[in-house]
């Protein structure tokens, strides 16, 4: 928010922009937080299950090989039953869960998500949402409503269509710049897109159930994207904010996305846009704008006249909890194995998921590189990489980590030494903070990441031994995390040298950077990436809620019985994008069946006087209307061109005009044209257009700016001419001619009107709305028009009418929202014309 240049800048004004040591926004009803699985896992009691034993050998720890707790006496993770139902709380996810739930403290809050799949307690066996009856579901909503406010959603066999098909195997690798070769003949990728929709519709009917006015909801991540949109159109005043936790990638990947506008357009439903960084945030606003064509600025894209806010939210962790965790009674004993086991070497830790993305192998390479460049750590430093197994087929990747581990082992090691201990398995919690305390350097070469909440966790627990963080420029956090050693993990000699930096760093450029980086982690919590998030959102709202005098729906009914009552009516329409909607060829545009239909109905009414007054040229208005609607009133090229109903000939406004600035005009036209592949001049008699609607959004869009200000250096300054900007295109045409003139040269013709009706949806229309409203208000800066005052003076009315959201700035009175909502208007007024 900008402050008025009278205000100054104090400190407490300052402080109602920080979420969390300023005033917090009143919100009138409540957040509803929207993820795709809830935050708890869902057990079935079964009387055969039996708890895995403490010293079952299986479960044994990968490293410090100390049993694994899984089922502790103790626990910091919630947990409740009701009947046959055990309900707690999940592992992953962590950031996200601890920042929603901390909203609790301020607001009211529930929680909207499927339920995951529902496992029998004490086995790995999955039960069927068909298995469940009625009457067991209405008990876990009751126990999860009543113990965390959460909303259930039970899926049927579209989750994994859903979840494992197109969010997994399209989704998340196109997001993470991994576009995939496999030819297929489209049918899988079809049927999963089908069930990823339907999906989403099922999380927006659930929403909507449950939805109250003055609610804000907030949606969270890939798996939802098409939930704004959805919610939008049933709950056009709804606060809707959704949040990306993945990378989101550069144009040129995401275009390769064959849902991609459908996909956009889902997003743009929401007023306002988060992502963790704001590289993600440009990535998606040059999407919107070089794959739909929207209009876009730094902070926000305009989708049809709606204005989506867009920021950088940087996530954080709940440092208190991973303190805790840290704590835990059995960290310590597996700290002191691993050290034991590990006596006398330097310890370089990596934890990751098995993915492409996580850069494990990039990690290994790198390691065998700073090998074999420093050859006196050989037997003194051991890498422990951890892999936790995930979704999808990744057995080529784990045969080749595993190949290379060989490798470095065979190479570099002996009988009494391994460089390099590989696990491929899912870790103990007590083991991964044992983990992270015990390193004496953390590394992390994800080749790219939405966030990585390690860095974090590895911070908080070297708080007493100040280990270095050695961590990659392609993860989210490395924009945060200035303090850590950047690195680019395809650089693998710059890796090499980063770990031996790290293992002979000074303790006190240790202490420096590391506590740089403690106090960013224990600052910037997940519940400040929470509360800043909810705060901007709500913050978006009322400034939306300011810039718009939020323009009525238009009544129908209304405009019904106006027109039926009106014995003298005129009727103003523009063309392109509202009897027609835009096109990327001007040429395309030509009139619908119905629409020139319900015109030769309102023009064979005695009562009416009809007109079409556009910026196309004569000759394609008498092709398109005028030959077919008989008694059409037509003006061309924003109004210097009239045809009156019932006419055969044009006359001209601008015969006495100097044309003579059209030579000028046409060479700085010529000049952009040129330097701007798909971009072109239309020519009429009155005045040159430059169209850029087919040239590259953004690029286009900077030539716009670029020639417009040539044009008012050079033309405009001296010449008797005007610059209109249009929708991709700019309009140089002589000043004093546009609609507004022949609104009311037309008006001056009709004093015994008693209804105006007038449509619209661009810039050039606003000069026939603001006419209008100066005549019908009085207030006509030419007061000695008697003709113009003595329709004034008549109990008329006027039914200005944009083509729009309604939140778009306009001199109109109403809105509709495209231009199929104008010929259904015509349609109703032209069926009260027909004979009975």
């Amino acid at each position: 928010m900008i402050l008025p240049s009278s205000e100054s800048l104090t400190a407490e004004k300052v402080a109602n922009y920080l979420p969390l040591s300023g005033h917090l926004p009143e919100i009138p009803g409540r957040i509803i937080n929207v993820t795709h699985q809830i935050p708890y896992n869902i057990l079935r009691t079964q009387d055969t299950a039996s708890a895995i034993r403490k010293d079952d050998p299986a479960a044994a720890a990968p490293v410090s090989r100390l049993a694994r707790h899984h089922y502790r006496s103790r626990t910091l993770r919630a947990k409740f039953h009701a009947a046959d139902w055990t309900v707690v709380e999940r592992r992953g996810h962590q950031a996200l869960y601890a920042g929603l739930q901390s909203l609790n403290k301020n607001w009211e809050t529930l929680h909207i998500g499927w339920t995951g799949p529902i496992r029998i307690k004490g086995s790995k066996k999955q039960v069927a949402p068909e298995q469940v009856a009625l009457e067991d579901k209405k008990k876990l909503q009751e126990l999860l409503w009543n113990k965390a406010h959460v909303v259930p959603i039970f899926l049927d066999k579209t989750s994994h269509g859903h979840y494992e098909g197109y969010c997994k195997e399209v989704l998340w690798p196109l997001f993470h710049y991994i576009v995939s070769s496999k030819a297929t003949d489209g049918r899988a990728e079809l049927n999963n897109w089908a069930d990823y929709v339907a999906v989403n519709r099922q999380f927006a009917d659930t929403i909507i159930a449950h939805y109250q006015p003055g609610d804000i909801v907030c949606i969270h991540d890939y798996h939802l994207l098409l939930v704004p949109q959805m919610l939008r159109t049933q709950l056009p005043e709804a606060t809707i904010g959704i949040f990306i936790h993945a990378t989101f990638p550069s144009s040129e990947i995401f275009r390769c996305l064959t849902t991609r506008s459908e996909i956009l357009e889902g997003m743009l439903g929401a007023t306002l846009a988060g992502f963790q960084t704001y590289s993600y945030a440009r990535h998606f606003i040059s999407s919107c704008t070089r794959v739909l064509g929207c209009e876009s600025n730094q902070v926000g894209v305009n989708h049809n006249g709606h204005i989506v806010s867009v920021g950088a939210f940087p996530i954080g962790i709940d440092a208190d909890r991973v303190h805790r965790f840290c704590k835990e009674p059995g960290v310590a004993p597996k700290i002191n194995a691993i050290r034991d086991m590990y006596a006398g070497k330097k310890i370089v830790i990596g934890r990751d998921k098995l993915d492409e993305t996580k850069g494990v192998l990039q990690k290994l390479l790198a390691f065998e590189k700073f090998l074999h460049d420093y050859p006196e750590w050989r037997n003194n430093v051991v890498l422990i990489q951890v892999a936790t197994p995930t979704h999808g087929e990744h057995a080529k990747l784990e045969a080749k980590i595993s190949e290379t581990v060989s490798h470095i082992n065979g190479t570099y090691g002996s009988l009494q030494f391994t460089p390099v201990h590989y696990f491929h398995q899912d870790i103990d919690r007590d083991e991964y903070y044992a983990l992270l305390s015990v390193a004496d350097v953390g590394l992390i070469t994800c080749v790219r990441d939405g966030m990585n909440t390690t860095s974090f966790e590895f911070t908080i627990c070297q708080h007493e031994t100040h280990a270095p963080l050695i961590l990659s420029e392609f993860a989210g956090t490395a924009n945060s995390l200035s303090a850590a050693m950047l690195i680019n993990p395809w650089d693998y000699a710059e890796v090499a040298k980063a770990i031996h930096d790290a293992l002979t760093m000074l303790p006190e450029e240790k202490s420096t950077r590391h506590e740089q980086l403690y106090q960013h982690v224990i600052s910037h919590t997940a519940e400040f990436w929470a509360h800043s998030f909810v705060k901007q959102l709500v913050d978006c709202s009322q400034q939306q809620s300011l810039r718009s005098h939020s323009t009525p729906a238009l009544d129908l009914d209304k405009l019904v019985h106006a027109y039926t009552n009106a014995k003298k009516r005129l009727l103003f329409f523009d063309y392109d994008g509202t009897l027609t909607p835009i096109v990327s060829v001007p040429s395309d545009a030509k009139p619908a069946a119905d629409m020139l239909e319900a015109l030769r109905v309102l023009c064979r009414d005695p009562r009416n006087e009809v007109w079409v007054i556009s910026g196309r040229d004569q000759a394609t208005l008498d092709e398109w209307l005028g030959n077919a609607v008989p008694n059409l009133g037509l003006s061309a090229e924003h109004g210097c061109y009239i045809k009156s109903p019932g006419e055969a000939n044009w006359t001209s406004i601008v015969n006495d005009v100097d044309m003579s600035w059209k030579q000028d005009v046409t060479m700085i036209f010529d000049y952009y044209t040129e330097r701007t592949q798909g971009s072109f001049v239309e020519h009429k008699k009155s005045s040159i257009t430059w169209h850029y609607r087919m040239a590259d959004a953004e690029y286009g869009a900077f030539q716009a700016k670029e020639c417009q200000s040539h044009l008012e250096n050079a033309i405009v300054s001296r010449l008797p001419v005007e610059i209109l900007v249009g929708k991709k295109n700019l309009e140089v045409r002589p000043m004093s001619i546009n609609k507004g003139e022949i609104v009311k040269r037309i008006l001056t013709r009709n004093a015994a009107c008693e209804l105006v009706i007038c449509a619209g949806d661009d810039k050039t229309d606003e000069d026939m709305f603001r006419m209008l409203n100066v005549c019908h208000s009085g207030s006509s800066s030419q007061p000695n028009s008697p003709t113009t005052a003595r329709w004034m003076q008549r109990d008329s009315s006027l039914f200005s009418i944009t083509v729009g959201p309604p939140e778009k700035k306009t001199m109109a009175n109403w809105h509709v929202r495209t231009s199929f909502e104008v010929v259904g208007f015509l349609t109703r007024l032209a069926a009260q014309d027909k004979p009975q």
